[in-house]
């Protein structure tokens, strides 16, 4: 008896498993619904209940594929018996709930098509979290573009008025940042670190010559580089508003165009092109 009481038991196993794999992935999965755009979430310091958005991504990942595989097991190696005699018995005798069975595909029908098509209830759910990922955007700051938290030193040149990479590895180091390489993202640097992207990007900002430059504050470093759909990102404002401000001063551009161009057209510096666009 004792022995019997002592012994592993899958199927006791696998039922625990299911339920703590359920759990973590509704967790995973409404703070996932709620969390910032990653542009945000890995550029700064956004954590909930302890972790980081990618941290609560790799969860929410591998606890799927870990409740996948635990329904395999579930039904194939502790139930297969059950379930074999299940489905004969109904082959023989008919599906004695073809009404419940026709209720639950049509519900999933349902909302497969209508998540897909924006629905209401469905769309309106989407949108309801678009807005709760747009309200952190108050609170942390977002990067000068877009998932900069992978730029290498080398990327990041450009934006501080092109100091050689190695300049900027100099400075990380002299503020006791460990990096090795100009190769190296700010993300692998911040990690190892402790710290964040947007802290190491502050600090190549104060101790470069670009961090004293007499421009606008709210114009970036390097901003011959960015792009207007860069600019409108970094500055909430509408695209198309950019574009047709350009097209009322002549300037043919996309949302691809760099305000180094634009500025070449306009017989102006890329910073002032970039403060036109973004002001109000």
């Amino acid at each position: 008896m004792s022995s019997e009481k002592n012994k592993f038991n899958l199927r006791s196993f696998t039922s625990f498993s299911l339920v703590f794999s359920t759990f973590i992935m509704s967790v995973s999965g409404f703070i996932l619904y709620v969390a910032p755009p990653g542009r945000i979430a890995n550029w700064g310091t956004w954590k909930l209940l302890l972790f980081t958005k990618a941290e609560w991504q790799a969860l929410h990942t591998i606890f799927s594929y870990l409740f996948f595989i635990l329904v395999i097991i579930h039904l194939f190696f502790v139930n297969w018996k059950a379930f074999l005699t299940y489905i004969k018995s109904k082959v023989k005798t008919g599906l004695n709930r073809k009404w419940e069975l026709v209720a639950a595909t049509v519900m999933s029908l349902v909302i497969l098509a209508g998540t897909l098509k924006e629905w209401t209830p469905f769309g309106p759910i989407m949108t309801f979290g678009e807005k709760l990922k747009e309200g952190w955007e108050k609170d942390f700051q977002a990067p000068p573009a877009i998932h900069m938290e992978i730029y290498t030193l080398e990327q990041l040149s450009p934006m501080l008025d092109s100091i050689p990479a190695q300049k900027l590895m100099k400075i990380l180091l002299e503020n006791n940042i460990k990096v090795d390489s100009v190769n190296v993202s700010l993300k692998i640097i911040a990690s190892e670190n402790n710290t964040t992207p947007s802290q190491l990007f502050e600090i190549l900002k104060k101790n470069s010559p670009a961090g004293s430059h007499s421009a606008s504050p709210n114009v970036p470093q390097g901003a011959g580089r960015y792009t207007v759909q860069m600019a409108a990102t970094g500055s909430g404002k509408e695209v198309n508003t950019m574009l047709a401000r350009l097209r009322e001063k002549g300037v043919d551009a996309t949302a691809e165009t760099t305000m180094k161009a634009i500025a070449d057209q306009l017989g102006i510096t890329p910073r002032e092109a970039f403060e036109m666009l973004t002001k109000d």
